[in-house]
């Protein structure tokens, strides 16, 4: 059975990356024969991290390097790494692997010399999923590893690592696919394939992707059952429900209309459009139009813009495109943006977000906020009275205002949940950490576990406005005794479904209703 385009297509040396700035750093490290113990790649999904670190096993490992520092790909160790049978070179998913005593369990292994290769490899991805207490039984690794062992730490989100596991990597930056690169990387799999597709066509792909070379090559994959030659109308036909032109929306926002431009962001939804995509669309939309009146380069121009509204808009669509990977309700960030955009006149931007600030602190809605909810009855939306404006840290009083929202939100997600949040209170937000207190060990063990932590961690997201990590610590003595008297008992009824969702996941159902 053949692979997928995106895996047999797969880079297999240094020079074949996609990346030219990935190409670039890694051969420069490689040559230089000083190799470091921890790497750390950062970027976005399907920008070839895993395919990098794979390669870069091979590189340590290759019993016949090359004179370019490039792995042979026919010694035992390149064919093993290549076929994902290397004992040597371990691939950790800390997403599903993120406890601290998967990370304890790989502390013990580390020690153990590798069976085969020169070195032992380790490949975490997506390690910012790991728990506090995991990560730092990394961090002790990393800061005394063997000198057999090699980590590379691949993440879509660096900011959510530890500063301190940061600062121990050498880090190689991965971004997203340029339009040249992916054509470049398209052409290769045409050629191998024997595929017809015209040039207009591979452009057609590069744009519609968002970076990703993984996209592209699952999208082409998908054309090449298409009888005879591949054309840009037929790449339009399969990308159609997937991405749409944000023109209509941003003629709608330059006349503020704010109903119609909240309808236009329905059918959005309705129609499947990948919204990250669609933002991205349209501020670079925007940016043509704003360079073009400043007479920097010549394209169409958003009529009833000026220079200024350019600016404002484009900066709230980059607060919603940043806040949509975590949104809970995925139009929300978008629909955020046209209210406060519509309502928000020609004023300076600062003094529009202190205004809608103190709208939302109050719980003043104005018409334009209102409709939200008639745009559609099919999707749910948060009232504005619930949204906490995105903040870097918070008081101890202003937790306390807002644990409430937390919890009432929380309950209405999930009544066991909640239950467990009766026995914690809030003590410190950072802009990246929530902690908490638990009076219980038991309350405490829950909430650490999925997928309790992550519903926890996606409410509170959701208020505070962007991702966090949910960090608890056990309330000791005598302070616990104070707090324990606040705690209100759950109902019956509540006890027993906490219990049985408790049961539920014990027994591997990983599921709370």
């Amino acid at each position: 059975m053949s692979s997928t385009y995106y895996l047999k297509y797969r880079p297999q040396r240094i020079s074949e990356l996609d990346l030219e700035s990935v190409r670039g750093q890694l051969q420069k490290i490689v040559s230089s024969g000083r190799m470091p113990h921890a790497f750390l790649f950062p970027g976005p999904r399907g920008a070839g991290k895993t395919s990098t670190a794979r390669i870069l096993a091979k590189v340590l490992n290759c019993e016949h390097l090359e004179q370019s520092y490039e792995p042979c790909n026919e010694c035992s160790q390149c064919k093993e790494i290549t076929r994902g049978a290397s004992l040597d070179v371990v691939e950790i998913d800390a997403a599903s692997n993120r406890g601290v005593d998967d990370i304890r369990s790989l502390r013990e292994t580390v020690k153990l010399a590798p069976i085969g290769a020169k070195k032992k490899v380790y490949i975490i991805d997506e390690a910012h999923m790991l728990t506090t207490e995991a990560a730092n039984a990394l961090l002790k690794t990393l800061e005394e590893p063997p000198s057999h062992a090699v980590f590379i730490l691949a993440t879509t989100a660096p900011e959510k690592l530890l500063d301190t596991i940061r600062s121990r990597c050498t880090t190689i930056s991965f971004y997203k696919g340029k339009e040249a690169e992916i054509i470049r990387a398209l052409k290769k799999v045409v050629e191998g394939e024997k595929l017809e597709i015209n040039e207009e066509a591979l452009t057609e792909i590069a744009r519609g992707v968002d970076g990703s070379f993984r996209e592209a090559h699952k999208i082409l994959e998908q054309l090449s059952f298409t009888k005879g030659a591949i054309t840009q109308e037929a790449v339009r036909g399969l990308t159609q429900e997937n991405f749409a032109d944000p023109a209509t929306l941003l003629a709608l926002l330059a006349k503020k209309e704010t109903k119609a431009a909240l309808s236009e962001v329905d059918d959005l939804v309705n129609k499947g459009i990948n919204l990250k995509t669609y933002l991205t669309g349209a501020m670079a939309v925007l940016r043509k139009s704003l360079l073009t009146k400043m007479g920097a380069i010549e394209d169409v121009v958003i009529e009833g813009l000026e220079v200024r509204d350019h600016q404002v808009l484009i900066e709230y669509l980059t607060d919603a495109a940043r806040l949509y990977p975590t949104a809970l309700i995925p139009q929300l960030p978008l629909e955020i943006a046209v209210v406060k955009w519509c309502v928000g006149g020609k004023e300076k931007l600062e003094v529009r977000s202190e205004k809608l600030e103190e709208e939302v602190g109050s719980g003043k809605e104005k018409k334009e906020v209102s409709e939200i909810s008639h745009v559609s009855p099919r999707n749910e939306v948060i009232p504005t009275s619930q949204v906490t404006p995105l903040m870097s840290k918070l008081s101890p009083s202003e937790l306390d205002n807002l644990w409430p929202q937390i919890m009432k939100l929380t309950k209405e997600k999930n009544h066991s949940v909640e239950a467990l949040l009766r026995a914690a209170r809030p003590t410190a937000f950072d802009g990246k950490f929530l902690q908490i207190e638990v009076f219980y060990k038991f309350h405490k063990e829950r909430l650490e576990k999925e997928p309790y932590r992550t519903l926890v961690e996606e409410v509170a997201a959701s208020l505070l406005g962007g991702p966090l990590r949910l960090t608890c610590v056990l309330t000791e003595g005598q302070k616990r005794a104070a707090d324990v008297r606040n705690v209100t008992t759950p109902e019956d009824e509540e006890l027993a479904k906490l219990a049985e969702d408790i049961f539920n996941t014990a027994s591997g159902n990983g599921k709370i209703h």
